[in-house]
This record gives structure tokens, sequence and C-alpha cells, in this order.
């Protein structure tokens, strides 16, 4: 049977710009794909490049494929569309596939100057100032933190190496921090490897992730640390989902502010994983078409139905 395929071009703005180590993002564009399958549902998939990952596709390029496989005309072998059509393919949109509803608690990303202890797991972003002021500002920081609080530092890979060595001697003894996400750029992939296998800080690696284009590529390379996943950002969800199911307690699920399509997959890809996911979406509260159900404190898997999608996706232009 034939299969209606359509797309759309979504403009989503922050309600502040989203400030990391090496970009401050206002607006986040991305096209979502959907498609009527052979048991006569909707399944969606989403294309979110994001600005400081590596081999991000043009929004340009990516509207090319997009007509064309509206129109099933043949796609590039190396297709930008790969993670949306891999989605649409993904497990996540089979009936009952997380029929338990499972409850998600987030880790939370806040700022240094808007903390509360009672938070579980938090997230902070570093290598936004000279580093010893940042790890002065970081030990006070965590003393207004309950004991029991989980904390994760993100850099973004806007460290060197000898201050990612800093890092680790000052905070080598902190249990509240959970790990250290991508401190050094993936240009340090080899030196920083090796340097895991050493560090008393636990590591984590995210754009790393990326351009290795699979989790399994750098466990084979010998990567020990926590693994800080995308799926809207790599080519094979299938996959991406095998690996969280085999390494749970090292695998986190974290957003690229995906559209309410794409975010929904992702929230159903969560329950594969152990560990808080990064499902942040304060800060797209206020867009007019958002789906409640993603923005309550502790989420369930599904947060939306397809039927609520689809009733979504006709708001959009």
């Amino acid at each position: 049977m034939n299969t209606l395929r359509e797309f759309k071009f979504i403009s989503q703005k922050f309600d502040r710009p989203h400030i990391s180590s090496n970009f401050s993002w206002e607006i986040r564009e991305s096209i979502v794909l959907r498609e009527l399958n052979d048991n006569g549902e909707f399944v969606y998939g989403e294309i979110a490049p994001v600005p400081g990952f590596p081999f991000q596709p043009q929004i340009s390029d990516i509207l090319v494929e997009a007509e064309k496989w509206a129109a099933y005309q043949k796609l590039l072998s190396s297709s930008p569309l790969a993670p949306a059509l891999s989605c649409m393919k993904s497990d996540i949109w089979k009936k009952n596939v997380n029929a338990s509803g499972k409850k998600i608690r987030k880790s939370i990303l806040v700022p240094f100057d808007n903390v509360k202890g009672s938070k579980p797991s938090l997230k902070i972003k570093i290598g936004l100032l000279p580093v010893v002021e940042e790890i002065e500002k970081t030990k006070a920081w965590l003393q207004r933190l309950d004991i029991s609080s989980k904390v994760r530092l993100d850099a973004n890979g806007a460290l060197s190496m000898d201050e990612l060595k800093l890092w680790n001697d000052e905070f080598s003894t902190e249990k509240r921090i959970e790990y250290l996400e991508q401190p050094v750029s993936d240009e340090f992939r080899d030196v920083l490897f090796d340097f895991s296998n050493q560090s008393n800080l636990p590591l984590a690696i995210d754009e790393t992730i990326v351009a290795m284009g699979s989790p399994y590529a750098a466990k084979d390379n010998g990567w020990n640390g926590f693994y800080v996943l995308k799926p809207t950002l790599l080519p094979n969800w299938n996959l991406t989902l095998k690996f969280a199911k085999e390494n749970p307690a090292t695998t986190v699920f974290s957003t690229v502010y995906e559209s309410p399509f794409g975010y929904e997959a992702l929230v159903r890809a969560s329950v594969f994983s152990e560990l808080e996911p990064g499902l942040n979406r304060k800060n797209l509260k206020s867009q007019t078409k958002e789906l409640p159900s993603h923005h309550l404190e502790i989420l369930e898997s599904p947060s939306a139905t397809t039927r609520e999608l689809n009733e979504l996706w006709v708001k959009f232009d």
C-alpha cells in the first residue's frame, strides 16, 4: 500500500537565549517528517541540527532531501534525513512498547544563581569563565546543595587537557558530581580516551558520539565512561536504543530542543536507560504549540498519544 508522506519546517524561539561555552542560541529550527505506516498510523521523525556539534547539515540541504523524500524520489546515500527516517521506523512507535507508562524524573539544566538543593539531579554549564574562578564558584555552589544531589557538569568541549586535569584534581573526591560531560573538543578524542582510564572524576562524552556516528564506535575504541545520547543527531534510532538496553547504567538520553514531535520520540526512548535523562524543555514553555504533558516535572512515557500529536501537527503552518 502507498503511504502518505509530508514534512514541515518548524521554528521555535527560546524564552531566553541558550548559552553554552561555544555559542548563544536564540531560535531552534528543525524539519519534521510524518508518514502513514502500514498499520494506518502516523509516525514522526525529526532532523534538528545543533550549532557547535560536528557534521551538522544545513536546513537548506535538509529541505531539498525532504522534498525528494515526500515525492518518493531517490535520496542521497548519506542523506541528512537519516535520523528522522530511522526514528519513524523505530520500535518506539509500536503499540504497547511502553505500555507500563513508566515515570521519568528529569535531570534539570540550571544556572548557577538559581538552584534549590532539593532537586535530585542537576546540570550546569561550565567552560564559561576562567578555570580557577569557575572551579571556586562551583565549589561554593556545591556547598549549597544537599549531599544526596547529583550534579552533571557540561563543558561542551571548552576545556583544555590541562584545565581538565585541574578539574579532576580539585573534584576527585566530590561525590555529588555524577560526571563531567564532553570536557574537551573531539579534536582531542584520543587523549581524552586515554585520560579517562586514570581520571578520578567520572567523565562523559556527547559531541564525540555524534562525531563517531554511534556509541558503539566509542565503546569499541575503549571509552569506559558515560554516554550522553542524542538520538535525534544519530543516524540509526534502533541501534542507539539497542546500545541503551545493553548499557542502561551508563547511558543518558539528552534533548537537542526538538519540536514536540521529536521530543515525544525522545521521551519514549528514555525508558531504556536507568539514569535521569536531560529532557529540559522549560526554555520553550511560552511557545503556543506545546503539549502540556511535556512540561510536567515528572514525565510519563509515552507522554503524548498519537492522536494528540496528529492534532498538534495540523496547527503548525
